[in-house]
């Protein structure tokens, strides 16, 4: 990782931290790089079952980093074409739980950053919005794909289109987060949240449930459900499918074996 950027393991959470709470964390090269960097070490790294992703401060990400003022987008459009998807690994390629803990505002490209992960938590005194549109350029992290299946056409069209900026309660009813909480609680949510998977989940079915999942938003019904059977009778013949029952018989925390790097399917793409 960087200075703007700390990776912190513990008891198979990893906590990602964008660390430029002055700038309040604002997205530069160095996050984008240690957070590629970091996704990766999070889906090759059987110890890490889920992973966390926060702010420094009073800010989750107020996007793009525009200190450079005027230039900002001159710069780019003069350089190499611009990846809307400019992570080295994106969240939804990490074969582990996400959780993108929203301590405070995100936007622009730092919502689009939150709405990468598979669960979110924001904080009633934050603002969030997809502001593109009022800053004269395409909103990225292929928001386009991810936004109407989350919210629906009609919103996810207005939300980029008129780009309105909500407070965390409207975003949350506009289907954007799956809870809202105080700023001081959103990280403890989170935890509460990965702590549950990463005690209580078999790795393995975690992340072929999440891959099915993203997958399963451009891929037919039959297709998703041929998947499902072959994943299903995957699960079935490792020793976690005994485990897990035998378990909750004997009242104590599962011991799971079933590894996502060495037990994964080869015929499922990673």
């Amino acid at each position: 990782m960087n200075e703007e950027l700390k990776l912190e393991i513990t008891d198979g959470i990893a906590v990602i931290t964008l660390n430029r709470p002055d700038a309040y964390n604002t997205m530069t090269n160095a996050i984008i790089e240690g957070l590629g960097e970091a996704y990766r070490r999070c889906d090759e790294d059987d110890d890490i079952r889920v992973a966390v992703i926060t702010g420094a401060g009073k800010a989750f990400c107020a996007g793009a980093d525009m200190s450079g003022g005027g230039s900002t987008f001159d710069s780019a459009a003069q350089s190499a074409a611009v990846n809307s998807c400019p992570l080295s690994m994106q969240a939804w390629e990490v074969r582990k739980p996400v959780i993108a803990a929203c301590n405070g505002h995100a936007v622009g490209a730092g919502l689009g950053l939150a709405m990468q992960a598979d669960m979110r938590v924001f904080a009633i005194e934050g603002k969030y919005g997809f502001l593109q549109s009022r800053r004269g350029v395409v909103a990225d992290f292929a928001i386009e794909f991810v936004l109407p299946r989350l919210v629906g056409f009609e919103r996810a069209f207005e939300l980029l289109v008129r780009a309105p900026r909500l407070s965390g309660e409207e975003a949350r009813d506009w289907g954007l987060a799956g809870r809202c909480v105080p700023a001081e609680d959103v990280l403890e949510t989170a935890l509460e949240i990965a702590r549950d998977i990463a005690i209580n989940c078999a790795p393995l079915p975690v992340g072929l449930h999440k891959h099915l999942l993203w997958q399963g938003l451009a891929t037919s019904l039959a297709e998703t459900a041929k998947l499902e059977s072959q994943a299903l009778n995957h699960t079935m013949s490792t020793p976690d499918a005994v485990e897990g029952g035998v378990a909750y018989m004997e009242r104590r925390a599962p011991r799971w074996s079933a590894s996502v790097n060495r037990d994964w399917p080869q015929w499922l793409k990673v």
